[in-house]
């Protein structure tokens, strides 16, 4: 959790940086994005890191290798590494997004500025298996009492991100969980959160963010209901996610709160298969 967060100016955008690489153990950087109408970020390519784009609220043309696509709020989308891609503004309204970058330096070379228009020369290529994704249709699961929305999964981002989204209602209780595999980037949408971490409890209200690397014990309890976003690093952990879970029309769908003494066990059979820990269950 960053104490002051950066905030810089970028093609006309106001740019707040919530977690930087150092503080997340050079795994990934967490960088919240204002866009107002107008705003154009020039066509740019992050040398060697991938990134997820995900739109909070508004409207955005995103240019991805010269095809242009409208990406409204609620959606996300992938850009793999040493990809030029622009984003622009051109609605009327501001559009607010949270990107979240892989490696631990932010690198990225400018192409055709803001505002200008050209051809954009970059020799590197993205890794063969790796695409850019754009997800506007979501799964969503009720997983051990908490409604979850899968915006990406790992299979689309090379297994460098999961994107997920879990909605907390009062008195909501992740349970006191551990995962070996995965590093996990947090910030909070809308709503407060009591997060425990180890012996260490703190209260993160809206626009706060936390890094909790793998192997950390930690819990997650809604005094107030919450929005979570939820970025894990390697993305291996939503296929856990989709068979424990119970399949939901979506987050508002009423569903089992946790799963029946038949469906535990197989369930905590399988988080041995993805190193997923469940240490004290939720409302224990």
């Amino acid at each position: 959790m960053s104490g002051s967060p950066e905030r810089y100016l970028f093609g006309g955008c106001r740019m707040r940086v919530c977690i930087e690489g150092e503080e997340a153990d050079d795994q990934l950087s967490l960088i919240e994005g204002y866009l107002p109408s107008g705003a154009d970020t020039g066509v740019h390519v992050r040398v060697g890191e991938d990134q997820v784009l995900y739109l909070v609220a508004g409207e955005v043309e995103l240019t991805v290798g010269g095809e242009r696509v409208p990406v409204r709020g609620g959606e996300s989308f992938f850009i793999p590494r040493n990809l030029p891609h622009r984003v622009r503004n051109f609605g009327v309204g501001e559009a607010r997004a949270l990107l979240v970058v892989s490696a631990e330096q932010y690198s990225s070379v400018m192409l055709v500025p803001p505002y200008q228009e050209g051809e954009a020369v970059f020799t590197g290529k993205p890794p063969i298996y790796k695409r850019p994704v754009h997800k506007k249709q979501q799964d969503s699961y009720m997983f051990f009492g908490v409604p979850m929305v899968l915006h990406l999964a790992g299979i689309e981002t090379g297994n460098e991100f999961s994107l997920i989204e879990s909605y907390m209602g009062v008195d909501g209780d992740s349970g006191l969980h551990m995962h070996a595999n995965e590093d996990e980037c947090i910030y909070v949408l809308d709503g407060e959160l009591q997060l425990t971490v180890g012996d260490s409890v703190f209260v993160l209200r809206t626009g706060c963010s936390y890094f909790i690397p793998r192997h950390c014990a930690h819990r997650l309890r809604s005094c107030k209901a919450a929005r979570v976003m939820h970025w894990y690093t390697p993305g291996t952990l939503d296929p856990f996610v989709r068979m424990a879970g119970i399949r939901i029309k979506g987050p508002n769908d009423v569903g089992p709160a946790y799963p029946s003494p038949e469906q535990i066990g197989p369930i905590l059979l399988l988080s041995e298969e993805y190193d997923f820990q469940m240490l004290v269950p939720p409302g224990a």
